[in-house]
């Protein structure tokens, strides 16, 4: 999937109008009705329709989106919920394609439509926000009355959807008015677009659905200046059926190094992760004096091996490669520490001959001792970096590089630099390739900001490393884009309230979300 600006957006729908004979009125009446359909179906994920909540609040401008919102009133009313109908202009200020929707409404809805605006429409009780106020066309600076009644949405405390585009974002350069609405949730048509992934449009947007609308996929082709993205159509195609006849060991065994007398407990949130991704077998390999205050799931195998004073060190790695003669990839470094002789650990470590994953406390060793860097680029097998903002920063200095202010560009230049796949972790997630490919996840929401949920990913990773017929770049994609909808499970709506442990029994849930549903 490619994510385009909003300028080469419209370009897109003008030429699939143009040399396809669908006309405007169809894509119209296609994008409104199918985030009728999202809307529908994130009111039942969220809970929000069992919890009482009856009343949207659709706001439409005169525009392309106001007819989205216009068709999208029209079904949402046919499903019993009670539409309050607001629109900045009235009727004979509508036209085109979005007249024709709105006469297309059912009259209870039409003849409710209002004009007026005032800060106790967003004050009532069970409400739910839809935002069609404005498209990709926006740019500058919010006008009245679109700024006002922007400011207010925010002010609701009411969960907020967009469509297409959060009212108020500047869809080609990411830039946001003070006041632009921020969305629990925006439904994008055909493709994200590229102003989404600034700081900003990151915060502004919320969760991301795509939606296809029919613009032909050949189109996306060639566009300049468009970001690959990773959505759940480009994981159904690295998700395979599983062969009836497969075992334990046809799925591969991983293996998990790291914890410390301090953090015992992060490598095994890593093991579980990869054994409920689909990895064989799972041994957590703990330095002795490592005590475990928390149960451990009877299926992971838990290994000790030689430490200093509970922190690994050279021999604990001599002792851990001669017990993974059979080991297909290893993750390295959860709740690790820093400590001298950890250092000895991972230079050893960087010797083995299949996939590895390195994080958390491994990145910091990586930039505290620069001359490890050298051992990891001569690496024949793959190499997997996962660091989080701070570590890639890290990173960056031990490497010399002077970040460009663009995460996507740090990212792949690392990735050329350390002959490396390069996980840069954040609300939306750059994998980049050492070959120069590269990424922008669309899952995940903030549950994920909580201690843990970096550590499931490295396990998720691990197992995903483990297939041997996938390319290493899709299946980091595929695992990245799983741990975002396993957190968007766990946590629907509001993340407080949720840990990584909560995670776990999602990882099953999430694979089938992804493999088998629209």
């Amino acid at each position: 999937m490619k994510a385009v600006s909003g300028t080469a957006m419209h370009h897109l729908d003008r030429r699939t109008i143009a040399e396809t004979g669908i006309s405007g009125e169809q894509l119209m009446k296609k994008a409104g009705a199918l985030a009728a359909a999202g809307i529908l179906k994130w009111l039942d994920e969220t809970g929000l329709k069992d919890s009482g909540v009856s009343r949207l609040v659709i706001l439409a401008g005169k525009g392309c989106n106001g007819g989205d919102a216009f068709v999208a009133a029209g079904i949402l009313a046919d499903f019993g919920y009670d539409i309050q109908l607001y629109c900045t202009v009235p009727e004979s200020e509508l036209s085109g394609d979005v007249l024709t929707m709105f006469r297309h409404l059912p009259p209870s809805v039409r003849n409710s439509l209002s004009h007026d605006f005032s800060p106790e429409i967003f004050s009532r009780p069970h409400s739910v926000i839809i935002d069609g106020l404005l498209g990709t066309g926006f740019h500058g600076e919010l006008r009245e009355p679109y700024k006002t009644v922007c400011a207010w949405v925010n002010r609701s405390g009411h969960p907020v959807i967009a469509l297409d585009i959060p009212s108020g974002l500047d869809a080609d350069t990411g830039k946001a008015d003070p006041d632009a609405v921020v969305a629990d949730i925006t439904f994008t048509m055909a493709t994200p677009k590229t102003g989404m992934f600034s700081p900003e449009g990151i915060r502004h947007t919320g969760r991301l659905r795509t939606l296809d609308i029919g613009i032909p996929a050949v189109y996306f082709e060639g566009l300049p200046e468009s970001i690959e993205c990773t959505g759940p159509e480009d994981v159904r195609k690295t998700l395979q059926r599983e062969p009836f006849d497969c075992h334990k060991y046809s799925r591969g065994h991983l293996f998990v190094a790291g914890g410390c007398k301090s953090y015992p407990g992060a490598p095994l949130l890593a093991a579980e992760a990869g054994l409920r991704t689909g990895a064989g077998l799972t041994t957590c390999c703990l330095p002795e004096h490592a005590e475990i205050y928390a149960a451990v799931p009877k299926a992971l195998i838990i290994r000790r091996f030689s430490s200093q004073d509970g922190f690994f060190r050279a021999e604990s790695a001599v002792e851990i490669l001669a017990a993974s003669e059979k080991a297909g990839a290893f993750v390295i470094g959860p709740g690790m520490g820093t400590r001298p002789a950890s250092a000895g650990f991972l230079e050893k470590m960087l010797g083995v001959q299949v996939p590895i994953l390195l994080d958390a406390d491994a990145l910091n060793l990586l930039s505290l001792h620069p001359v490890l860097l050298e051992k990891l680029r001569a690496r024949k097998a793959p190499t997997i970096l996962t660091p989080h903002p701070g570590e890639m920063q890290r990173l960056m200095s031990a490497l010399k590089q002077q970040p460009s202010g663009i995460v996507r560009q740090d990212a792949a230049q690392a990735a050329r630099d350390l002959h490396a796949f390069i996980v840069h972790k954040g609300p939306r997630t750059i994998i980049a390739s050492p070959d120069g490919r590269s990424a922008v996840n669309l899952s995940g929401c903030p549950a994920l900001a909580t201690a843990g949920t970096g550590d499931l990913l490295s396990g998720m990773i691990g197992a995903f490393l483990l297939n041997r017929k996938l390319d290493v770049f899709d299946a980091i994609r595929a695992a990245v884009f799983l741990h975002g909808v396993t957190a968007e499970i766990t946590a629907p709506l509001d993340s407080r309230g949720f840990i990584a442990d909560d995670f776990l029994p999602n990882i099953g849930p999430a694979l089938r979300r992804i493999q088998y549903s629209d």
